[in-house]
């Protein structure tokens, strides 16, 4: 039964809070996506981009300052790439990608730091460390000619910085809306949203676009304070969370250890000059 357990967590329809114990996960979605709709009329005003997100959240200058060292600890994880898992590998639930052509690095999962991937990005995990607040950080690598599909996030009281690090030539073909909102990426300039807002991705380009994600508390009033606390907390310690840090966790080698020659990563990729595509959404 216990196996039976581990292969179904992250599968639609069932959230493990132990291994033998689980509850319907349509309901405590539809639940966080009201709480969601109260707590954004309490929060700054989102999404916030560039120098506006960063005067309202001026603890997110710190990747700023890192800037350099988080792009060499990128360099040495690219030349990993095919380790890399596509999002959906390690939490089946979240196919929003066909293939694997988005993969993610988690960091960080609900204050559960994954140390087999922090020690392959020392700097980047300093960086990250000293913003206040962070449960969740992950690097997310987006292929060329991908869409992620509409979808929203469920952690209500959270915030969402997307940090550009590598972004196509034609920047404007490599966007993201949310809520009705359309923004593209630069390096180096911070997105800050809401998660429960619907959004969706679309790289019309045939270059990659790798994005530094970091999930935060927002400060609530009370009594909305208790609930993202009691929400946070049962999470974090759930089998479902458990679960996904074992498959995330793939054990890069440490930056600092000795590898072999580095192949062409995709930083180098993301020089190559953008084919032109149909701009129609879908």
């Amino acid at each position: 039964m216990e196996k039976d357990a581990k292969e179904n967590v992250g599968q639609k329809g069932r959230f493990y809070l132990t291994k033998h114990i689980w509850v319907p996960q349509e309901p405590i979605e539809n639940l966080n996506l009201k709480m969601a709709d109260m707590i954004l009329r309490r929060m700054p005003k989102l999404p916030l981009a560039g120098n506006d997100a960063i005067k309202s959240f001026p603890a997110l200058t710190e990747l700023r300052k890192s800037h350099d060292k988080i792009k060499a600890d990128l360099e040495y994880l690219l030349s990993h790439h095919e380790e890399i898992p596509a999002l959906h590998e390690v939490h089946p639930r979240d196919l929003y990608v066909p293939g694997r052509a988005w993969r993610t690095f988690l960091l960080k999962l609900w204050g559960h730091e994954i140390k087999e991937n922090t020690a392959a990005v020392p700097d980047t995990y300093a960086a990250i460390s000293r913003i206040p607040g962070v449960h969740t950080a992950l690097f997310s690598i987006l292929h060329g000619f991908a869409e992620i599909e509409p979808h929203r996030g469920s952690a209500a009281g959270v915030v969402r910085f997307h940090y550009p690090l590598i972004v196509p030539s034609e920047p404007e073909k490599c966007w993201i809306e949310i809520g009705g909102h359309h923004f593209h990426w630069e390096e180096g300039m911070p997105l800050v949203f809401d998660d429960t807002r619907e959004h969706w991705v679309r790289n019309q380009t045939d270059q990659t676009r790798v994005v530094l994600i970091i999930d935060f508390n927002a400060d609530m009033p009370f009594p909305v304070n208790i609930y993202t606390s009691l929400r946070y907390n049962l999470i974090r310690h759930s089998t479902e969370v458990k679960t996904v840090i074992e498959r995330a966790a793939i054990g890069v080698p440490p930056r600092n250890a000795p590898a072999p020659a580095m192949s062409q990563g995709l930083i180098s990729m993301a020089s190559h000059t953008t084919s032109p595509v149909t701009t129609d959404r879908q």
